[in-house]
């Protein structure tokens, strides 16, 4: 059988202080006798045992003689009239109540002092509800559930709400939302000790999971009937016993699992006969069972001592942790926030916080902390040794000022220039504050009075990281390198590509397309992934070409076969020039058809008989494919001649056929006659001063003639 025990079982430090200072009493005291005012815990076998050692329980104090009589107030409390009448009696008054329950008290006094109602959330007979009503003159509100709550009305008060040590947290917390919801002005103060909320959420945990729950403690005991309820609640089979004897072991044959919590006001050693008992161990008691186990479970803590425990309980100004049930610690709320970039909301319930004891109050049962001081020197050290060794810290940059930015390491604050908060120049600093910065400390000197002058620099990490990188990047780098990257941005020549080195390459336009493309985002869009091949690269001048388009894309890719002399294809009038017309073999595939094989008869140009956009058959009659040449002929497919114009057609709508003038031979040319002066042209017959423009050229024609 597997017993699982509960960690915050037993004692609370309330409890345990009050048992250990009626046994002190007992022990040192020289009065008469010593009573306990009312039961010192509801605890029937801790009760035989101050009974034992001479310390009685009283009950009234009307038909008792206490004068000289020592009266310990146990740990519930009493109403401040209690004390005085005991005092009036002439009875020496220890006041043994627990420190929480003090603290209500105290708080119902000052809210009650400033004219708010009050309300109390817990059983109305128990012995500490009646103490702390009796410090707003017994007028408190009492509810334990919210059905009691409807019987208060709000009056337009100002109404403080406080809680039972040991009541359920999970009922007061609807309690406090019905008050929240239908009161106009209530302030609600969560009093719930830390150790009766542990002691509940580990009864839920464990009942959730086990065969049987035992719960040890006295039937009178209010938290003990609460992880009784809760139990139930959550397991089919649990019991309530006040010591081992009550427990039928016979029945616990077929239990796998059991699970064991016990009330605040039950000692260990009971705690442990139980245990024992279903586990079939004998177990001894002797005389000095309880007093050493009492001793165990007081945890002992003293100031300068460094802990690290877990946070159970956050409210506006304190963060509480465990240490044990002796001690509530805690630690200020401005310890946490007063550190940059830390943000309270981060921490949670369980987080292990260290920090150093600074004061320990065994009257108040609480223990100051302070995280700030044991924060301090670690972080003064983590400086120091990145000082000497060279090892980076990550600080947090908090602002901008002259010649650079203030950051901080934890409470500790340092110096990073502008010119080493990064390997390159970097003009506005301000993106910087907020953020983490790795540095490794450059100067660390103390001065005057204890003051630190420390400086950090960036930049002796990220240089020789960066050219850690660039040995690599460049030590993989080759012309065919296949990589992944991603446009990062545009130029009118082409486009930039990160591959995610130091380093970004460019896709030259004409590289992105076989077709001709105006602008890179005719192809790409900024943020791309893209598959691109090093083309060329410059390690001296840091720039690398790149390669998008595919060579199997390539239009002209197998024309050797595709496009062989003496085929015949359909093409496309695309462009006219003076030799000729440019036509479209494919997409991308452009042919030059000279103007000498469009048509079979003289022409000045192809747009005599064609035009853009016809589709026309043409015939392969050269190629340079290297070069992407080809040539073609429509006239050895179809001739395309021109229209004859008008003038050009006889009377029949045919065209005239004109006859062409033979050449005369450069023999018969007759020789060209020299000049002769002009005295003697005016002589000749022929032409004279008289002579008409119509008679020259007349005469020029008969000399034709002739």
């Amino acid at each position: 059988m597997e017993i699982v025990r509960a960690k915050h079982a037993g004692f609370c430090f309330g409890v345990n202080n009050a048992v250990k200072t009626a046994f002190e009493k007992a022990e040192k005291s020289n009065v008469k006798k010593i009573y306990t005012y009312g039961p010192l815990i509801h605890n029937s076998s801790v009760i035989e045992k101050l009974e034992e050692s001479g310390i009685y329980t009283l009950d009234s104090i009307d038909d008792v003689d206490l004068n000289g009589a020592e009266v310990i107030i146990r740990a519930h409390g009493v109403t401040p009239d209690v004390v005085k009448m005991l005092e009036s009696k002439g009875a020496v008054v220890t006041d043994a109540t627990c420190p929480f329950v003090k603290k209500i008290q105290k708080l119902v006094r000052e809210e009650f002092l400033k004219g708010h109602r009050i309300i109390i959330v817990g059983n109305e007979n128990h012995p500490e509800i009646i103490g702390v009503n009796g410090w707003c003159d017994n007028s408190a509100y009492i509810v334990d559930s919210l059905e009691k709550c409807e019987n208060i009305k709000d009056e337009g008060f100002t109404y403080s709400i406080v809680a039972q040590t040991t009541f359920n947290a999970q009922k007061f917390a609807k309690i406090a939302e019905y008050f929240k919801k239908f009161f106009d002005k209530c302030i609600i103060f969560d009093t719930i000790c830390n150790a009766t909320s542990q002691r509940q959420q580990e009864t839920v945990e464990i009942a959730s999971s086990v065969d049987l729950m035992v719960v040890v403690g006295g039937r009178h005991s209010s938290n003990t009937v609460k992880l009784y309820e809760i139990s139930r609640e959550l397991c089919r089979n649990v019991i309530l016993v006040e010591t081992a004897a009550e427990i039928d072991v016979s029945k616990l044959e077929k239990i796998e699992r059991v699970g064991v919590t016990a009330g605040a006001s039950t000692p260990d050693w009971i705690i442990e006969e139980v245990i024992c008992t279903m586990s079939e161990v004998d177990f001894k008691e002797n005389d000095d069972s309880f007093a050493t186990l009492l001793e165990e479970s007081l945890t002992t803590i003293a100031s300068g001592e460094i802990v690290k425990k877990p946070i159970v309980k956050i409210d506006s100004s304190r963060v509480y942790v465990d240490l044990g049930f002796k001690f509530e610690g805690y630690i200020p709320v401005e310890e946490f926030s007063e550190v940059p970039g830390f943000d309270i909301a981060e921490l949670n319930i369980g987080d292990m916080v260290e920090a150093i004891v600074v004061r320990v109050s065994d009257k108040d049962g609480e223990v100051l902390l302070s995280k700030r001081r044991v924060d301090y020197k670690k972080n003064i050290k983590l400086l120091e040794e990145s000082f000497e060794n060279k090892t980076p810290v990550t600080v947090v940059v908090t602002e901008v000022i002259k010649g650079g930015v203030n950051a901080f390491l934890g409470t500790v604050k340092l110096f990073v220039p502008a010119s080493q908060i990064s390997d390159r120049f970097v003009r506005d600093l301000s993106g910087y504050v907020g953020k983490p910065l790795e540095v490794i400390i450059t100067s660390f000197e103390r001065g005057m009075k204890g003051r630190l002058r420390i400086v950090g620099s960036a930049k002796a990490i990220l240089e020789p990281e960066r050219k850690a990188k660039e040995e690599a990047f460049w030590a993989d780098m080759y012309v065919g390198k296949v990589c992944t990257g991603t446009v990062k941005n545009f130029a009118p020549f082409g486009a930039f590509i990160d591959i995610g080195g130091p380093y970004e390459g460019l896709i030259h336009l004409s590289e992105l397309s076989w077709r001709k493309i105006r602008h890179p985002q005719d192809v790409l869009s900024i943020g791309q992934e893209v598959e691109v091949t090093v083309l060329a690269f410059d390690q001296d001048k840091h720039s690398i070409s790149f390669g998008y388009r595919k060579p199997e894309d390539d239009p002209w890719y197998d024309a050797e076969n595709l496009y062989q002399v003496g085929d015949i294809v359909e093409v496309t009038i695309a462009r006219f020039v003076s030799f000729g017309v440019f036509v479209n073999i494919a997409d991308g595939v452009d042919g030059l058809v000279h103007i000498s094989q469009i048509s079979n008869r003289r022409i000045s140009s192809a747009a005599d008989c064609l035009k853009i956009g016809q589709k026309v058959m043409a015939k392969i009659i050269e190629t340079n494919i290297p070069e992407h040449h080809i040539n073609l002929s429509i006239r050895d497919v179809q001739a395309y001649d021109p229209e004859p114009k008008p003038d050009e057609l006889d009377e029949e709508g045919n065209p005239i056929v004109k006859e062409k003038k033979p050449r005369k031979s450069a023999e018969k040319k007759a020789p060209k006659k020299a000049k002769e002066p002009a005295e003697e042209k005016f002589e000749d017959d022929t032409v004279s001063s008289d002579s008409s423009i119509a008679d020259i050229i007349g005469g020029a024609l008969n000399f034709d003639a002739e």
